[in-house]
C-alpha cells in the first residue's frame, strides 16, 4: 500500500483507514475529478447517484464562469433542475445570503449543485447539511481549501463563525474554467496553501502546551501539499493547466485533511485569526470588496513567521518562561474588545465567558507546561522558513505580501495581532505570546517594521 503522502487526491477519498494516531480517518467524498472538460460529467454524476432533480446555486459571477455550462449540460441530458442565481457581485456568506437561498429552495430537489468557490461552497455546504440533501461542487477558481472541508465558515451576528457541516459527494474542477479564473484568485489559492506553514506550527504548539489532539500523519500530508505547491509558483503565473491541477489538488488535499480530523486544525491557525479579523472589520465598515481570503491568509502567514523570528531572537530561558504571568484585567480587556470588535463584540465576550482563554489559572498551567517543554517549542519555531522567503514567494505568483497591499493599516494590524486571537478558543502562537507577556511588545515592533516608510 502506498504511503498517504504518495497518494493522489482520488486515492484519499471514499474510504477510511486506521491511523497510527489511534483514530480512524476518512473523507466520505465519492469522486474528485480535476480535468479539462470535467463540467460535462455532471449529468453522469447525478444519474449515478440516483438523484431526480438537482438545485443549482451560483452567483452572477460564477454563473457566467461555469453555471450556465452546467445548466446547459443538465438540460441536454434531459435532467430537470431548479436554480438560484444570487445577484450580488460581492456576495457575503451571512444570514441574509442563507435566507435568500432558503426562501427560493425548491423542495422537490434532492441534490444541490454548488457552482463557485469559497462563498458559494460555504453557503451550499451549510444548506445541504441543514436540509439533509447531498451536494456536489463545481469549482470556478483554485482560490481556497474549503472544497473538501466539512465545516462552513459563515458570518453570523457580524462575527465569522465556523459551523459543522458535511463534505460534498463530488468535487469537479474543470481546468478550462480554472484557467480563466482571475489572476488574484489563483494567487489567493497559493496564499491559502502557504498559510498551512504557520497553521501546522500552531497545531504542534497546541499539542505540546495544551495536550490537544495531534496527528503527525495528517500533518505530513498537509506538509507534502505545501511543498508541492511551492514548486508551482512560476508556472501558476503562466496559467499552466498542469500547475493549476496540482494547486487544485493541494487545496483539495488540505480540505481532506480537515475532514480526517473533524475540524480545521490541520489547515488553520494564527494566520487565519488575522485574516478573519481583517474580514470582520471590513464587513463592519460596510466594505464588501475586501481582499480575498487566501490573499489575507498568505499575508497573515508571513507576519506570523516574523513573530516566530522575534520569539527566537528573544532567547527566552526556561526560568523566564516560567516566571512570565501577566495579570488579566477583564474590565480593561472588555473595553478594548468592544472598541476592537464593535457590533461583533458580544460574541467575543460570550466566548471568553464560556472558554476562559485568558484566565490566570489557564495561563499559569500553560506557562508551567511551556517551561517544561521549551526545547521542543523552540524546535517547532526553529524549522520554519524565513518570513522574507515567504514574502518573495507570494510576490512571485502576483499575490499580496504586505498588509498595506490588502488595505490593512497600522491601527488595524495592531488590533488584529493583539485581539485577533479572541475570535476562537484555539491555541496558537498569539496565545503563547500573550501568556509570555510579549504580545503587545511584538505587535508594536511588527507594526513599526511594516509601516516604517510611512512614518
Amino acid at each position: 500500500m502506498k504511503k498517504l503522502t504518495e497518494m493522489t487526491v482520488s486515492d484519499l477519498v471514499g474510504h477510511s483507514f486506521h491511523c497510527q494516531c489511534g483514530r480512524t480517518h476518512g473523507a466520505q467524498i465519492r469522486k474528485v475529478q480535476i480535468a479539462s472538460g470535467a463540467l460535462a460529467e455532471i449529468p453522469e454524476i447525478v444519474r449515478a447517484g440516483g438523484w431526480r432533480r438537482p438545485f443549482l446555486i451560483a452567483d452572477c459571477n460564477t454563473y457566467q464562469a461555469a453555471g450556465h455550462k452546467a445548466a446547459q449540460y443538465l438540460g441536454q441530458a434531459g435532467i430537470p433542475f431548479s436554480q438560484v442565481i444570487l445577484a450580488d457581485p460581492a456576495l457575503v456568506p451571512d444570514e441574509h445570503a442563507v435566507g435568500s437561498i432558503m426562501m427560493r429552495f425548491d423542495q422537490d430537489c434532492d441534490l444541490i449543485i454548488a457552482v463557485g468557490s469559497g462563498t458559494i461552497n460555504d453557503l451550499s455546504r451549510f444548506i445541504s447539511f441543514r436540509l439533509k440533501r447531498p451536494y456536489i461542487v463545481a469549482a470556478t477558481a483554485p482560490s481556497m481549501d474549503g472544497y473538501a472541508s466539512m465545516v462552513a465558515p459563515l458570518i453570523t451576528n457580524n462575527l465569522k463563525t465556523t459551523y459543522t457541516a458535511g463534505v460534498p459527494y463530488a468535487i469537479i474542477g474543470d481546468l478550462d474554467v480554472l484557467a480563466e479564473a482571475p489572476a488574484e484568485m489563483i494567487a489567493a489559492g497559493f496564499g491559502d496553501i502557504m498559510g498551512k506553514i504557520t497553521g501546522l506550527a500552531d497545531w504542534k504548539l497546541a499539542a505540546l502546551i495544551t495536550g490537544e489532539y495531534y496527528c503527525s500523519t495528517v500533518a505530513e500530508l498537509v506538509e507534502t501539499a505545501v511543498n508541492r505547491t511551492i514548486s508551482l509558483r512560476d508556472k501558476l503565473v503562466q496559467r499552466d493547466k498542469a500547475a493549476l491541477k496540482s494547486l487544485m489538488e493541494a487545496l483539495t488535499i488540505t480540505g481532506v485533511a480537515m475532514a480526517y480530523v473533524g475540524n480545521s486544525r490541520p489547515a488553520s491557525g494564527s494566520e487565519h485569526h488575522l485574516a478573519h479579523y481583517w474580514e470582520i472589520r471590513a464587513l463592519l465598515a460596510g466594505d464588501k470588496e475586501h481582499a480575498l481570503h487566501g490573499s489575507s491568509v498568505g499575508v497573515g502567514a508571513r507576519l506570523v513567521l516574523r513573530l516566530h523570528e522575534y520569539l527566537r531572537e528573544a532567547g527566552l530561558s526556561l526560568h523566564r518562561v516560567a516566571a512570565a504571568s501577566p495579570a488579566f484585567d477583564y474590565s480593561g480587556w472588555e473595553k478594548e474588545i468592544r472598541r476592537a470588535y464593535g457590533r461583533a463584540a458580544a460574541e467575543v465576550l460570550h466566548l471568553e465567558e464560556t472558554e476562559g482563554k485568558n484566565s490566570p489559572e489557564g495561563q499559569k498551567q500553560r506557562l508551567t507546561t511551556a517551561a517544561e517543554r521549551w526545547d521542543e517549542i523552540a524546535e517547532v519555531s526553529r524549522v520554519l522558513p524565513k518570513s522574507r522567503e515567504l514574502g518573495e514567494m507570494l510576490a512571485a505568483v502576483g499575490g499580496a505580501a504586505s498588509p498595506s497591499e490588502i488595505g490593512v493599516g497600522p491601527e488595524l494590524l495592531w488590533d488584529s495581532l493583539v485581539y485577533g486571537k479572541e475570535l476562537r478558543a484555539r491555541y496558537t502562537i498569539l496565545q503563547l505570546l500573550y501568556d509570555l507577556g510579549r504580545l503587545h511588545e511584538f505587535a508594536e515592533r511588527l507594526v513599526a517594521e511594516e509601516f516604517a516608510s510611512a512614518r
